[in-house]
């Protein structure tokens, strides 16, 4: 499906994400229940797939995080202090940085194992005393990291050790990064030196775009940065509260976004990840969501709320989300920062929804989002102006 039919669809669903507290009181069990933005099946959208927190989720059985979210689950030992970049690479390895561990782990969802970066092939992992801002997979499966206090980007091979470093000199405070395997190059985000920084795909330093300001082209503590299919460059500007576009020879093209609380605006942007039907997701931290736009800049669709884990899991909502990741299937990633964990959603596209229709019975709705049963109404919704574009 084409961007302008997808944005149509989200258009016309007419409501932003829910953010569903959970009750003890479910319903019926079914063969498999499921979870949807917009609720229901009738025009859903996304769909909530699991959550990650801890090493034993990964051997979860497909429909027991919804039995977790109800009746709660056994104690266990964290995997994260601080979680904040995210990455997805192929053969489902997903890299979630650590800063208040000083650690990258690396969750394998084939192999059902956790393990870490490490320095040297059978070594100890590798235990960063430099925060890890961002980081990003090449096409050979390749992790590159940024080390934001120490101003240079970390190269790890597909076996997940360390082979080098490069940008020191070049780089302040490096944070978020992009590969565009098309045109061999690596963009930086310098929230340090307010600008974007391109190295080669063999990490020679090739130039930079941008210096601080409001301007178009210019920016203001940048946190993120992706691209997209066409070689468009979408960076997040985060202290001018937008997202700036540009074509692959730096040249201005765009930008939308605000900050605010109104529908399709953000509070304090954190990360942000182009889809491959040319969504952007980006996180919200201090509004606690995920807001979605189409590359022009249309608002789409925004899913959260703010939720806080001790109280139980809840599909969608968040505490302070950061990093977020959309791999080549459309699975979206997203660090849920404060409540020490990693959600996983899917967009449903065609080709997913061939594999995985969506059956009578399936859409899990909470009783109190049912008609009569006092429905506490969305967390985040689309102003009337919005809703019928």
């Amino acid at each position: 499906m084409h961007a302008h039919g997808v944005s149509a669809l989200f258009r016309n669903a007419g409501i932003g994400g829910l953010l569903f507290a959970l009750v003890a009181c479910a319903p019926a069990r079914v063969e498999r229940q499921r979870f949807f933005w917009p609720p229901g099946q009738d025009d859903a959208k996304i769909e909530y797939i699991n959550f990650y927190q801890v090493d034993q989720d990964l051997r979860r059985d497909e429909n027991r995080w919804l039995d977790e979210m109800i009746f709660g689950r056994e104690e266990a030992t964290a995997s994260f202090k601080q979680p904040q970049a995210i990455a997805a690479a192929a053969a489902g390895r997903i890299f979630v940085s650590d800063v208040g561990l000083s650690r990258v782990l690396v969750y394998d969802m084939a192999q059902r194992k956790v393990r870490k970066l490490t320095r040297r092939e059978g070594g100890d992992s590798l235990d960063f005393d430099r925060s890890v801002s961002g980081l990003a997979v090449t096409a050979n499966g390749s992790i590159l990291a940024s080390l934001a206090t120490g101003g240079e980007i970390g190269l790890f091979g597909p076996d997940e050790v360390l082979q080098r470093t490069f940008g020191k000199g070049q780089l302040q405070r490096p944070v978020g990064l992009a590969v565009d395997e098309t045109r061999r190059r690596i963009y930086v985000a310098d929230s340090g030196a307010h600008r974007l920084v391109l190295f080669d795909l063999d990490g020679e330093f090739v130039g930079y775009w941008g210096e601080r300001g409001g301007e178009n082209g210019r920016f203001n503590f940048p946190l993120d940065v992706d691209v997209d299919e066409r070689g468009q460059v979408f960076v997040l500007d985060a202290m001018n509260a937008r997202i700036q576009v540009f074509d692959a020879q730096g040249t201005f093209l765009r930008s939308f976004g605000e900050r605010g609380t109104a529908v399709g605006s953000f509070m304090i942007p954190k990360s942000l990840a182009v889809s491959p039907q040319g969504h952007v997701y980006v996180t919200d931290s201090l509004g606690h969501k995920v807001v979605v736009f189409d590359r022009e800049g249309q608002f789409l669709l925004a899913f959260g709320g703010r939720a806080a884990a001790v109280e139980g899991v809840q599909p969608g909502g968040f505490s302070l989300p950061e990093g977020i990741a959309v791999d080549g299937s459309s699975t979206i990633w997203v660090v849920d920062s404060f409540n020490r964990m990693f959600h996983q959603f899917q967009y449903l596209d065609a080709a997913y929804l061939a594999k995985n229709p969506i059956l009578p019975g399936q859409a899990f709705i909470p009783p109190q989002l049912l008609p009569g049963q006092g429905s506490p109404g969305p967390a985040i919704s689309p102003s009337d102006d919005a809703s019928a574009r």
